[in-house]
């Protein structure tokens, strides 16, 4: 008997700490999320218009990325390197002075040089985040370069943005 009184005793405890929430905080919480959703298709409308789009935009590229260094080619003016970001193919990059600091089979950061004016497709804008494979070498010189980090690798390792 007294089992059951400590039973019904633990029930009523647990009943009564169930408490709901007010109907106006869950009218607030759905009126919030339904503004978030209709603005989230929106964007997703406009995200989807530039991606059919044929029509070119003209923006700004910055930022940085950790590629490592797969050969010096000092032969040519201006220098370059071939390099590869982590599981990419490798591409030509600008180094100019840099080469000097670069050996080959070392991973760096690379701070690009911002490069203004530049005319891309709407849809590569609309992709998100540039990927230096794709950028013809000829628009990415490098600005400075530091040996990479165990925090600068991996799939997370591409930082260039487009800015209009």
């Amino acid at each position: 008997m007294r089992r059951i009184g400590i039973m019904l005793l633990l029930l009523i405890l647990l009943l009564t700490g169930c408490g709901g929430v007010s109907k106006e905080d869950y009218d607030a919480a759905v009126r919030e999320r339904d503004a978030l959703q209709e603005e989230l298709q929106e964007t997703q409308a406009k995200l989807q218009e530039l991606r059919d789009s044929t029509d070119t935009m003209t923006v700004t590229l910055k930022g940085s990325f950790t590629a490592t260094v797969r050969a010096l080619l000092d032969y040519d003016v201006p220098e370059m390197a071939v390099v590869s970001l982590f599981q990419s193919t490798p591409f030509f990059l600008c180094t100019e002075k840099l080469t000097e600091q670069l050996e080959v089979g070392e991973t760096y950061v690379f701070e690009i040089e911002t490069r203004e004016n530049l005319e891309i497709p709407a849809s590569e804008y609309a992709s998100g985040c540039p990927d230096p494979v794709d950028i013809p070498w000829h628009n990415l010189w490098a600005a400075s370069a530091r040996l990479a980090g165990e925090a600068d690798g991996g799939l997370d390792s591409c930082h260039l943005v487009y800015e209009t």
